[in-house]
């Protein structure tokens, strides 16, 4: 038996679980919950996560208190791995961000699908661009579930 892919989710595709836009992408975003519920697959992210997915759902998707705090509730019950801070993967994100010209943050979950032998799953078409060179990177729209990560 195949194990479940491993994947890091980046906040542009865990806002898409609370902010229904519709299209392809919900689809796969969904798609990816219904695999982790079912143990299909592994998720992993940042603990900075947290704090993307509430900045954005309050900024620009105008949840009120309440709704980020339930919707971060929702989020903490998923078995998703949250990893603290770690100071090599940080310094993997710099360099990585150094060379493409993408953000630290965006970097940072880039650097983490890389030390845990993950694949990130990304909404972020700007990062795709930049981050086109790493194969530890996938767009949420490309996203293959029936695939088996080694």
């Amino acid at each position: 038996m195949n194990s479940p892919s491993a994947y890091v989710v980046d906040s542009s595709v865990a806002v898409k679980w609370f902010a229904d836009e519709g299209g392809p992408e919900q689809i796969k975003a969904d798609q990816l919950l219904d695999a982790l519920g079912h143990g299909e697959c592994t998720l992993k992210a940042p603990e900075l996560l947290l704090f993307e997915v509430a900045n954005a759902l309050m900024m620009s998707y105008k949840y009120s208190g309440a709704e980020v705090t339930d919707s971060l509730a929702f989020l903490r019950k998923l078995k998703i791995e949250v990893k603290s801070l770690n100071w090599p993967t940080f310094t993997r994100a710099v360099q990585i961000a150094s060379n493409c010209g993408a953000t630290i943050y965006d970097s940072y979950f880039l650097a983490l699908a890389i030390e845990t032998d993950s694949m990130l799953v990304t909404a972020d078409e700007v990062f795709l661009r930049k981050a086109r060179h790493w194969p530890e990177i996938v767009s949420l729209r490309l996203l293959d579930l029936n695939r088996q990560t080694p």
